[in-house]
């Protein structure tokens, strides 16, 4: 539940992309470095990398409801393979680690004569 400074908060960021989208654009970015950086020093390049990743990606959407709805998407991909990790966490794993999944079958090649 939202308290009245939240909902100030997103009150005055929605009158401030109304008159100044730049400015908001500004607004938005700041947070988002400033949130980073209260993440612990080991996590934070990471997180760069990610938001780097969900800023290429939002921006051919200039439409707030389109932008939107593409991060309701990318949200739902995330959490797609978030539930996959949790419940086949060692074939997500072997799948990183460039390993065949558990169970999987390695066939032998056949060697012909050799063309030397």
């Amino acid at each position: 539940m939202k308290n009245r400074g939240e909902n100030s908060q997103i009150l005055a960021m929605i009158g401030l992309y109304q008159k100044d989208p730049e400015a908001f654009e500004k607004m938005r970015a700041d947070i988002i470095r400033r949130t980073i950086e209260t993440f612990p020093e080991e996590h934070r390049q990471r997180a760069r990398g990610l938001q780097f990743q969900l800023e290429m990606k939002l921006r051919r959407y200039r439409d707030p409801v389109s932008r939107m709805n593409a991060m309701a998407g990318i949200f739902w991909e995330q959490f797609e393979e978030f539930s996959r990790v949790l419940n086949d966490p060692l074939s997500c794993l072997a799948e990183r680690q460039g390993q065949p999944r558990p169970g999987a079958r390695i066939l032998p090649l056949k060697h012909g004569p050799s063309r030397h």
